[in-house]
């Protein structure tokens, strides 16, 4: 917030007697100033103020040491905590941590503001824990005052005015940000790049160097950093592996058993006093060892279900306290959990007074406790259940939660999802989401942690233009910011405003069809149902009026320069590629089904598409990284691994999803022949190709008939095809996407193949058989396929295909 403003704020002044020049003509006329032992990030603030009062004026300005000041220098600027600044008054030592302080006194400039290194990190200006009030100040000196933008990563975001004479007026700001800790996720992270190898194999890094710098810059251009420092996050990940044995109790009660198959996402027993003692133990030695970088404990639930169902756990419930979902009411947990932070809380107390408990408000325990208290040191990080856009009820219950839980929590951050379900689609719930924001601003919000910055940026530009500026300051017009962000489109920036918010309006107008259609499709999660429904929603009549919009803003600045243009044509590649994946999701969909008229037509689209978004993704025009992550997170819904896959082969047909089953028991069928195409069918069952076994129903009524016991062992695949001539004399394989576990495959009554999974990632790799010599052509062939599954879940689970290499 501001304390003091401005006193007349113009790159040219309108009164000569007040004007600063820092420039004229192109040539300097000031000197940057740093003190004689700069912090490097003090020393880094310096060398950016220098380079873009560069860019702008073209006038070379140094930077010295403020030992070294000339005496025939017009103005000085002085950056950082200098004997100059100290001399005019200013209390540097007294500057809150990223505060920042710019103030002209005759012909001196002074930009400086609170620094400090952050717990345990080291001097440099890329670390998010570093207070870096004099960087950020020479950030808001060069917006605020002189117009400088960056609206999104790389050359083509930053916007920087060309002025030969830069001249200020007079100047006294201080200005301390309200919000404590402004977090944007990182888009291009290990954990985004590491999913997408574990989905899909080996990733072409070659773009992620450049980009990440970019994403970088473009963060600390738009002052994301922290004052305050909050241990948090999904806390009892590896308890399962650490104490499952030895403790069971610490552990959820769930389905009967404290057991769990995914230990990352395991639930707690919350309302066993040994967990809460072994929680405050292993937090009380690291604190003794740090108690600055340990000043909070993190109590944070893990993420998923398999919420505990003991009869402790359940009694600190609200029973007729429940929320209303498809499947029908369920019970809030916020009691119950509150009930559990509290016992940390007290504990923790007795340790130290001052420190504090880190809890998530999220999943079934997002709502506010209807009959517990919380202790006075408990920050909650609150995850609403509210996306963007929505019909207003969701903000309206969002505002309602956020109010209730600030009555009761000592700190309030927001941990929001809202930009991960945005997709790479042209989505721009601009006012809603920015009024969502300011009014969790202006009732208590410390702290952000937006969970993530997707990353496509002329997609979704504004959007991320609009909520970065507004972590910095929380009580700007929304309306201004957005036409800082349009302005960078010369002519067309009344056409791309049109533009942005006819995608603005889009999706209240769609949204009751969306819910329905995700609903229908069986998907409860948001992000699943986004990827199905894209095709539907994003069709050719959405497309069609956008498209017009960039096409006429495209002609709007064939005169601008080129930069100008280049902006417009990324506007257009960012909806070009909206398209193609609308069109690749809805090619992988008709692939899937069996509902394809032209498989090599189907499969081409999907490469283009993914071609294309390398080509305009090293441009930043979308992140790449992120839209792959995106489309294979919850299946391979765009085809990224599929044609990855299929590599360089050419389809020549797609096999049956369906085809004939029969299990094994007692591994008979090799000897009876079960292979042969004489042997009869008649038993069999269908069976599905794109799913295990244990997920279809032959799988759920052998474990129904057998002690609730999945099937392991030998089960029996089988199906026919017929081949063209044409292909007489090639090279030709059968592809299988992936076989869980082992498999022995015939054609036509023959041995052609007895693959072993290799590896611990075996069972999920595709691999070919070359039938060359045993197919045949213009006739049936008949295949059938063993399959071994010695544990887990067995079974062809990914569809089988016919190439040529």
């Amino acid at each position: 917030m501001r304390t003091a403003a401005a006193v007349a704020l113009s790159i040219i002044c309108a009164l000569p007697a007040c004007a600063l020049d820092l420039t004229v003509d192109g040539a300097a006329d000031c000197v940057i100033l740093l003190p004689d032992e700069p912090l490097e990030i003090q020393r880094f603030a310096a060398e950016e103020l220098q380079s873009h009062l560069q860019a702008m004026s073209g006038a070379e300005i140094a930077v010295r040491p403020e030992s070294e000041r000339p005496i025939d220098m017009g103005c000085r600027i002085y950056v950082g905590p200098t004997s100059a600044a100290a001399a005019a008054g200013v209390d540097v030592e007294a500057l809150e941590p990223e505060a920042i302080r710019i103030l002209t006194v005759r012909d001196d400039l002074f930009i400086l503001g609170g620094d400090r290194i952050g717990p345990g990190d080291r001097d440099d200006p890329r670390s998010a824990n570093n207070q870096m009030g004099t960087l950020y100040a020479a950030y808001d000196f060069l917006e605020d005052q002189l117009g400088v933008h960056w609206l999104w990563p790389g050359e083509t975001g930053t916007v920087i005015p060309d002025t030969p004479t830069i001249s200020i007026g007079q100047i006294d700001i201080h200005e301390v940000p309200q919000i404590k800790q402004r977090k944007l996720r990182f888009t291009i992270r290990s954990t985004v790049l590491n999913g997408i190898e574990n989905s899909t194999g080996a990733l072409d890094w070659s773009a992620v160097p450049e980009l990440q710098r970019d994403e970088q810059q473009w963060l600390t251009h738009m002052r994301m950093g922290r004052s305050l420092f909050i241990n948090y996050g999904h806390a009892f990940t590896r308890w399962y592996e650490q104490y499952g044995e030895e403790h069971p109790e610490y552990f959820a009660l769930y389905d009967g058993a404290r057991t769990s198959r995914n230990p990352e996402r395991v639930k707690m027993c919350v309302s066993e006093p040994a967990l809460w003692d072994a929680i405050v133990a292993d937090w009380r030695e690291k604190w003794e060892e740090n108690p600055v970088a340990y000043q909070t404990l993190n109590a944070c639930e893990n993420d998923g279900g398999g919420f505990c169902e003991c009869d402790a756990c359940t009694a600190w419930d609200v029973p007729e306290y429940v929320e209303q979902t498809p499947e029908g009411p369920r019970v809030i947990l916020s009691d119950r959990y509150a009930k559990f932070w509290n016992e940390i809380a007290k504990r923790v107390a007795e340790v130290d007074p001052d420190a504090y408990v880190a809890v998530y408000a999220y999943s079934r325990y997002r709502f506010p406790p209807r009959e517990t208290t919380l202790e006075p040191n408990i920050i909650v990080g609150f995850v609403p259940g509210v996306s963007y856009p929505n019909s207003g009820q969701q903000s309206e219950q969002f505002r309602e939660d956020w109010v209730a839980w600030h009555e009761q929590a000592a700190k309030l951050f927001l941990r929001p999802n809202w930009l991960g379900a945005l997709h790479t689609v042209p989505r721009a719930p601009l006012h809603q989401m920015a009024a969502d924001f300011k009014f969790a601003a202006r009732n208590g919000m410390i702290g952000t942690d937006f969970d993530s910055l997707s990353g496509q940026w002329l997609a979704q530009g504004p959007v991320y233009y609009l909520l970065a500026r507004l972590h910095w300051d929380t009580e700007a017009s929304t309306e201004v910011i957005l036409k800082e962000y349009y302005s960078a489109f010369g002519d067309a920036a009344p056409m791309v405003e049109e533009y942005f918010e006819y995608w603005n309006d889009f999706w209240p107008r769609a949204w009751e069809k969306w819910s329905e259609q995700a609903y229908e499709l069986g998907y409860r999660s948001y992000g699943r149902g986004a990827e199905r429904i894209m095709p539907l929603m994003y069709d050719e009549e959405a497309f069609a009026p956008a498209r017009d919009m960039l096409m006429d803003a495209r002609r709007m600045v064939a005169d601008e320069p080129q930069i100008v243009r280049t902006r417009v044509d990324q506007l257009l590649q960012a909806l070009r590629h909206a398209e193609m994946t609308a069109e690749a999701i809805a090619a992988t969909e008709r692939i899937n089904s069996g509902e394809t008229e032209d498989l090599a037509a189907d499969v081409e689209t999907i490469k283009a598409m993914h071609d294309y978004r390398m080509v305009i993704g090293r441009q930043n025009v979308i992140n790449p990284y992120w839209a792959m992550w995106r489309d294979t997170k919850y299946g391979d819904y765009a085809g990224y691994k599929l044609v990855r896959d299929i590599g360089d082969r050419t389809v020549v047909t797609l096999l049956p999803k369906t085809w004939r089953f029969r299990f094994d028991p007692d591994e008979v069928g090799e000897g009876d022949a079960w292979f042969n195409v004489h042997y009869s069918a008649d038993g069999w069952t269908s069976l599905r190709t794109d799913m295990f076994w244990e997920d279809q129903a032959p799988g759920r009524e052998w474990q129904a008939a057998h002690d609730d016991r999945q099937y392991d062992g030998l089960g029996w695949y089988r199906t026919q095809f017929k081949l063209d001539p044409e292909y007489e004399g090639s090279k030709l394989v059968l592809f299988f996407g992936s076989v869980d576990e082992d498999a022995k495959i015939w054609l036509n009554g023959e041995l052609v193949a007895d693959h072993l999974m290799d590896g611990g990632d075996g069972w999920k790799t595709p691999f070919t058989i070359d039938i060359s010599d045993q197919v045949r052509f213009d006739e049936t062939n008949f295949l059938a396929v063993a399959v071994r599954d010695s544990g887990g879940k067995g079974g062809i689970y990914k569809r089988v295909w016919l190439m040529e290499e």
